[in-house]
């Protein structure tokens, strides 16, 4: 079982939360696994870093040079750190 210290979890929030053009990285996921083993092929996996496009249905991020287009009900289920330098 992993441990989330409170500081990093307070930090969390959902990918669904996140403002267009803000960068994050994804920190845990409540998917399941073929949901998870989908997202990690294109790129989005845990430790991941991202912009967010666009908010809506359905939300487009960019992972790198590839741009993914998210459910609202799976983006509710990423959670995510905002950081100010992501690579």
């Amino acid at each position: 079982m992993t441990t989330i210290s409170p500081t990093i979890e307070s930090e969390c929030i959902p990918l669904s939360q996140l403002g267009e053009r803000e960068k994050a990285v994804v920190h845990v996921t409540e998917l399941e696994d073929d949901e998870r083993d989908s997202l990690a092929a294109m790129g989005l996996h845990e430790d991941a870093s991202f912009e967010l496009c666009q908010q809506g249905q359905p939300c487009i991020i960019q992972v790198e040079a590839t741009r993914l287009g998210l459910s609202r009900e799976i983006t509710s289920r990423i959670m995510v750190r905002r950081c100010g330098v992501c690579n």
